[in-house]
């Protein structure tokens, strides 16, 4: 039997679902019950399964009410290994005093129901809202069976929940997982006012408007065109030396894409993966990458070449040039994610904490987790105030 088999499995009289480690024979269920979001499409999750991504293994459910498709959840394992909590983002106090046991007890296999590749509530969809509060029950034989066929699972994830949304599947969802959060999405909200990158500015406070001028001034001599699919794979070997040298300063790291997900991504979503490469003279010295979804855009990944941007603000140049991508696309919210906090909140970007639910399938190993997570806390950072209202 191939792992691309599709698994049925009964949960009550009326549900069950069906599990595969492929989209190839339970697609077209998906595609009838995976609702718009560009991240559970069927195009988007080939070309992320096509791309190889290291230590990564994806799993798709789909659920059934009546033999009738009625949503389906995205998963992807990967390995916790014992380099995990050693990382910046938690405190050394940690390392030092539960080093020991964190090492030998606290390492396995983690299934996220979600993606590590993009922020947001991009693991489940179900046609009605309340029915999304099956999953857990899902999730609990899903888990009990890949056990019994010894693929084993040590951590649940949950990634990742806006405040304000899905509150009664939150709610359910922390009675049996524990709720932490990591650092801050940063939204800027596009005011439809804006049809132009002008009005933008003209919107800003004169200290803001001078100094996001300023920054075109001082990088007018950097060019940026946007990739094809082909250009990705020519400029790989540049693509790979600039974003490793972001990893770097990186201060909490999952899993990561690779080269071969950006070109796979762009042959999938063709206009709607926007890949920027951007040059002085002939050398590639930064690239950005973002997706448009729904009603927003999606500022996913950058790469950059530190030596160029200490002399020139190569960076926040990316970051202007994504306020003017959504302004363009007429799109409600331009989403640029966690880091450099201070800087986006400079272009108008408001902190939005997201919630996330972890557990660990050993109680006792559990019982370990909840005061570890405790520690898991955003930056924190000073909001800028750019606008003049």
């Amino acid at each position: 039997m191939s792992k691309e088999d599709p698994t049925n499995i009964q949960v009550s009289a009326n549900l069950s679902f069906c599990y595969s480690f492929g989209l190839s024979k339970i697609e077209q269920d998906w595609s009838k019950a995976c609702g718009h979001n560009t991240y559970l499409s069927v195009s988007y999750l080939k070309a992320l399964q096509e791309s190889a991504i290291s230590y990564t293994e994806h799993l798709y459910v789909v659920c059934y009410q009546d033999q009738q498709p009625i949503g389906v959840a995205y998963f992807q394992r990967i390995e916790v290994k014992d380099t995990f909590f050693s990382q910046k983002k938690f405190p050394h106090k940690i390392n030092a005093r539960m080093r020991s046991l964190i090492l030998k007890k606290m390492k396995g296999n983690l299934l996220l129901c979600g993606n590590f590749f993009a922020t947001g509530v991009n693991g489940f969809y179900f046609k009605e809202t309340k029915l999304s509060e099956l999953l857990p029950k899902v999730v609990d034989k899903l888990i009990a069976h890949l056990q019994q066929n010894n693929q084993k699972v040590n951590f649940v994830m949950y990634k990742e929940f806006w405040m304000d949304k899905n509150t009664s599947f939150q709610k359910f969802l922390n009675k049996k997982h524990e709720r932490f959060q990591i650092d801050v999405n940063m939204i800027l909200s596009i005011n439809p006012s804006w049809t132009s990158f002008e009005d933008y500015l003209n919107s800003m406070t004169t200290k803001y408007r001078t100094r996001a001028k300023g920054i075109y001034k001082k990088t007018n001599h950097i060019l940026y065109r946007d990739f094809s699919a082909l250009e990705i794979l020519q400029y790989q070997l540049e693509i790979n030396e600039l974003f490793a040298s972001v990893l770097k300063t990186s201060s909490f790291n999952m899993v990561q894409p690779n080269v071969r997900s950006f070109y796979e991504l762009k042959l999938a979503l063709k206009e709607a993966f926007v890949f920027r490469g951007y040059f002085e003279q002939d050398t590639m010295v930064a690239f950005s990458i973002a997706c448009k979804n729904l009603n927003y855009i999606d500022a996913s990944y950058v790469g950059i070449d530190y030596s160029v941007n200490n002399k020139t603000p190569i960076y926040q140049r990316l970051l202007y040039d994504y306020v003017v991508l959504a302004i363009e696309n007429r799109v409600e919210e331009l989403r640029l994610g966690r880091t450099a906090e201070i800087m986006k909140s400079s272009l108008g970007a408001l902190p939005v904490p997201m919630n996330l639910y972890a557990k660990h399938t050993n109680p006792w190993l559990h019982a370990i987790l909840k005061p570890l997570l405790v520690y898991v806390q955003p930056s924190t950072f000073e909001i800028r105030r750019p606008f003049k209202n």
